[in-house]
């Protein structure tokens, strides 16, 4: 088929995802230079809608919900509109992948990522049921995990609006196994769908698979009449008693007998404190491993599977606090690859300059290169990179790199680690302790500490909020 030069004042660059509804694609906003997705619906479809809901009613709907909100978790709607033969919304163009391609190749992650992103969609759900907003359709394809492993929620465009009667929107809509009973049996429904689905995904991470599997009439009977084994008794899953009263609170079978709202939930999973338990050197898929290859988070596409991770063993004569800054600074253009390019050049080079001139060979175009080298700054004004550029007193991005032997490691003290814990627990949850503990053992100073715990959420304003509160209460 052929596809559009512009929607409205966006120029299209590129085809995201194709569905049955009409093609995401990636387009630019000349007036902001930012990347968006856009999201489109064929005009033949308006008014032909055979499922009797009105198809452009729960279009626009989307924009309207999304658009009455502001959350870092949640994907931001910035335009709706119209042309001559698509309806489209312009919206946030996220990197990223969907929890479900991750879970694909993770079924059972690890406690503490499952701790962060239940947290953060919580919190999501949390602004949307407060602007009176529901999902109705949370399931993992619905969420989508940046290379810094923060969620975005998407695809609102079934939610309900408390405010805005859609009679023709049928209590039906959503996805077999994430449905609530009352989606199935036709009663009125409320935002604890949303509390039942975010319990479903939840149990679906800590065991391995979904609470209710088969076809779609076996899953209908099994949402309506059976309870699922508790996690702590799946053999395999080998998760803690703690989590059996919260799955089975999230999953009631009637809505008065589910958490009353997302927050009574999220401070339920924020109980649980991973400080104690036993650092097994673990490597995540969200923390300290940036899983994802730069792809787009709106229609994504598919990464390529089976990429390999290397071991944390340190290599000699180099600092694992400046091999893993860099490891940071190269995952964002090449994704989980990261650690191991960077392993494997610093195997065979001795210094920053030849460390970051041999990185830059894998990055495609001059312009990634020179935004590599500035993100972390040259060593050395002058450093030479492949195809003959050159770049020139780049500026740090965060404090220079240091090679093993260039600085004295000064400890951070329990008080500032204690601080640092409770100001990252308002921005990652009940994580905070354990992402704290690993980050210390790692950081050479205090503002090192700050630098990596400002990793953990991304870039940009709550990347800087973040450090502004950290250095605040040093």
């Amino acid at each position: 088929m052929s596809h559009p030069e512009r929607l409205g004042k966006y120029p299209i660059t590129g085809v995201l995802g194709k569905g049955a509804m009409g093609v995401v694609y990636k387009g630019f906003d000349p007036v902001i230079n930012r990347p968006v997705a856009i999201k489109t619906i064929h005009k033949a479809l308006i008014g032909q809608d055979l499922s009797g809901s009105s198809t452009t009613a729960r279009f626009k709907n989307e924009a309207r919900a999304v658009g009455r909100m502001a959350h870092p978790n949640i994907v931001a709607i910035y335009e709706y509109g119209e042309d001559d033969n698509t309806a489209y919304i312009a919206m946030e163009y996220v990197e990223g992948r969907t929890l479900s391609q991750i879970l694909g190749g993770t079924p059972r992650p690890p406690e503490c990522d499952i701790l962060m992103l239940m947290d953060q969609l919580l919190a999501a759900l949390d602004c949307a049921h407060k602007n009176g907003v529901w999902h109705r359709d949370i399931k993992p394809a619905n969420l989508i995990v940046t290379n810094a492993g923060q969620l975005k929620v998407t695809d609102f465009g079934i939610a309900r609006i408390e405010s805005v009667v859609l009679t023709q929107i049928t209590s039906t809509i959503g996805t077999p196994g994430y449905m609530a009973p009352e989606q199935y049996i036709g009663e009125g429904v409320d935002h604890r769908i949303d509390i039942f689905a975010a319990g479903a995904l939840l149990y679906g991470m800590l065991v391995g698979h979904p609470p209710f599997q088969g076809s779609a009439e076996t899953v209908m009977y099994k949402v309506v009449n059976d309870h699922p084994v508790l996690p702590s008794k799946v053999p395999e899953a080998g998760r803690p008693e703690f989590y059996d009263a919260i799955v089975a609170k999230a999953l009631a079978k009637k809505p008065e007998q589910r958490y009353a709202s997302v927050a009574e939930f999220r401070a339920a999973l924020a109980k649980r404190d991973l400080s104690a338990e036993p650092d097994t050197g673990e490597t995540t898929i969200i923390i300290g491993n940036h899983h994802s290859a730069p792809v787009a988070g709106i229609g994504v596409l598919e990464p390529p599977s089976g990429v390999p991770r290397s071991a944390s063993t340190t290599l000699p004569g180099w600092d694992p606090v400046t091999l893993h800054q860099v490891e940071l600074a190269l995952a964002s253009f090449v994704g989980p690859m990261a650690k191991v390019m960077v392993r494997q050049a610093a195997k065979t080079h001795i210094d920053i300059a030849g460390l970051k001139a041999s990185l830059c060979e894998h990055l495609p175009s001059d312009q990634e290169r020179q935004r590599f080298l500035a993100k972390f700054g040259a060593a050395t004004a002058g450093t030479h990179i492949s195809g003959g550029s050159k770049v020139t007193g780049a500026v740090a991005h965060t404090q220079p790199l240091s090679h093993a032997g260039s600085a004295v490691s000064a400890p951070v003290s329990p008080e500032v680690l204690a601080a640092a814990t409770r100001v990252l627990s308002s921005h990652i949850g009940p994580i905070a302790s354990i992402v704290v503990k690993k980050a210390a053992a790692k950081a050479r100073s205090q503002e090192q500490l700050y630098v990596m715990l400002g990793e953990q959420v991304g870039e940009g304003a709550e990347r800087d909020k973040l450090l502004t509160a950290l250095r605040r209460k040093a």
